[in-house]
């Protein structure tokens, strides 16, 4: 009876969003607390409807039929608008005394957990109404992913990924502290690049031909928010054996102040992660990697996160391995500083490899917060479409007297800091992206896997066969597994695999498993690890796709 009832509740709710799309019909925005007795399998449906996730609760557009239901099921809500049509909400802190208040002074605005509050107005566009120098996040006009996984304890013992990779020292190397500085003045000299006025656009035309200068292929995205336009700039590498699969770096160039029109130098917000992007850029381009780098210069962050949010929202389906937002990381208010990185759930093995990429790289103290209400700056959008997206950030709560100042100017930041963090990033984002080593193995490219479990009156026995596609300039293989996604791989093989399957007894039926594979040249050098994999039921065996996909690779196991 509950099943059927969770189905019915499902139903209705998906109905209502087909019969009322992007809140056309009678909708209200209400507030879901996590853990407020939603079963299981509508959980796992909420992204439907959900148009915010926060640490604490979900925000969500419900018609009257579908909030029925949820009484009905003993669902726990609070109506924070009966009219949300056509409206925009948007998310701002409220950890500052007295900012409530002023929100209230200029619209409505509702507390919806210790720090956040959402904030709307009867007309109009509500992100202008926000006090300026406060952050703000438009909330979502699209469903959003919302992730149910366990939430990792932030402050946990740091893991290890991998020793450091020469290579990767080696690049590393290149990234240059006067480089960084001149960066950051080259954007401070454009007076402002407050989102709406041309010395934005302007700035906007010289990181496209700093990018183009390093022979990446580089792009304007132009995008719409509160009645003007303004652009993304987009460069790319492309990857050599996943060109499908990205790794993006990114940061916010526009810049805000009390005078905003006419003064905002804004160098450490955000010139100083703009720069660190720039070097990336500039350090990465002479090299090949097995995955495509995406340089990303976001614009009219200050308003609202909308050019990160229009990037993000046309990505749906593509496959981004990870995203490192850089936002604010050049100022120090003691030194030694260290930088936090702040993730949602679905985001912490990219914040262990941060962790573990500062220390190798960057001789740099990093700490690891797992906050989903964290969403003022451009990781944000990524995490409401599903991807795995870190910010690199200098404090949380900031520190910076000069922060949306006239007075955040170069000679504010401190160099040795900001280096260090630029060269932790650029580490992360190279050892995601895999630089090809010359006399190595070329990178596997087909690894699959399926689960097999053998039941018997006394006894079950799980197993996951894993199998590739031999390549010519490989004398074996080697088999890596991890309960992490992307982080803390360990060898499963004693010896090298000479054949093209691997048997992997020690698992539990229930568990998850990830699973790379390098290969190994006849002198011994092992290549770079294979696109990631997490097995698939034996039953999917049936699936065409699938055997098609995996007939070779399976050929002799069952």
């Amino acid at each position: 009876m509950r099943a059927v009832k969770v189905f019915s509740l499902i139903f209705l709710v998906c109905a209502g969003l087909f019969l009322y799309p992007d809140g056309a019909g009678p909708a209200s925005l209400i507030k879901i607390p996590k853990g407020a007795g939603l079963p299981g399998p509508f959980l796992s449906r909420l992204p439907v409807v959900v148009r915010q996730e926060l640490e604490t609760c979900l925000l969500a557009l419900a018609d009257g039929k579908s909030m029925a239901l949820l009484r009905r099921n003993g669902v726990r809500f609070t109506i924070l608008e009966r009219n949300a049509n056509k409206k925009e909400f948007v998310l701002v802190p409220i950890a500052a005394p007295g900012t409530l208040d002023s929100l209230r002074s200029r619209g409505k605005a509702v507390a919806v957990e210790p720090g956040t509050a959402v904030f709307w107005t009867e007309s109009g566009r509500a992100a202008e109404a926000v006090p300026a120098g406060l952050p703000r996040k438009v909330l979502s006009s699209r469903p959003v992913r919302v992730d149910f996984k366990p939430i990792a304890a932030a402050g946990a013992p740091e893991l290890r990924a991998a020793a450091a990779d020469p290579l990767v020292e080696a690049i590393v190397a290149l990234v240059s502290s006067s480089n960084l500085s001149s960066d950051v003045q080259s954007l401070q000299d454009f007076q402002t690049r407050y989102a709406s006025t041309t010395n934005c656009e302007a700035a906007g035309e010289y990181l496209y031909g700093a990018f183009s200068a390093l022979g990446l292929d580089v792009r304007f995205e132009t995008f719409a928010f509160s009645g003007y336009t303004s652009r993304n700039v987009i460069a790319e590498k492309t990857g050599e054996t996943f060109p499908d699969d990205v790794v993006v770096i990114c940061a916010h160039y526009d810049s805000t102040s009390p005078s905003r029109e006419t003064l905002a130098p804004g160098a450490d917000d955000n010139a100083s992660g703009v720069a660190a992007v720039l070097e990336a850029a500039r350090v990465l381009a002479a090299y090949t990697f097995d995955f495509t780098v995406r340089f990303a210069a976001f614009s009219a962050e200050e308003w609202g996160l909308f050019g990160s949010r229009y990037h993000a929202a046309h990505q749906a389906g593509k496959r981004i391995v990870g995203v490192i937002n850089l936002d604010m990381i050049g100022y120090a208010d003691a030194m030694p500083e260290d930088v936090q990185i702040i993730v949602n759930s679905r985001s912490g093995w990219l914040a262990d490899r941060f962790l573990a990429a500062a220390s190798d790289y960057g001789s740099l103290n990093a700490t690891k917060t797992v906050d989903a209400s964290f969403v003022y700056s451009d990781h944000s959008p990524f995490w409401d479409n599903g991807y795995s997206a870190l910010v690199a950030t200098e404090d949380d709560p900031l520190t910076n007297p000069y922060y949306h100042q006239v007075s955040d100017t170069l000679g504010t930041l401190n160099p040795d800091f900001f280096t260090s963090g630029t060269r932790a990033s650029v580490g992360l984002l190279a050892e995601l992206a895999q630089p090809i080593k010359e006399g190595h193995p070329q990178t596997p490219v087909e690894l699959f896997g399926l689960w097999d479990i053998y039941r018997s009156l006394f006894n079950t026995l799980s197993v996951v066969h894993v199998s590739w596609i031999g390549q010519a300039d490989a004398a074996g293989y080697n088999v890596y597994r991890t309960s992490t996604p992307h982080f803390g791989y360990v060898k499963i093989n004693d010896t090298p695999v000479t054949g093209t399957h691997f048997r992997d007894e020690d698992v539990s039926a229930g568990g998850t498993y990830y699973y790379v594979i390098t290969a190994v040249g006849p002198t011994g050098l092992e290549s770079n690890r294979s696109r990631e994999m997490v097995p698939a039921d034996l039953s999917v065996w049936e699936s065409p796709s699938v055997r098609s996909l995996g007939s070779q690779a399976f050929k002799g196991i069952r």
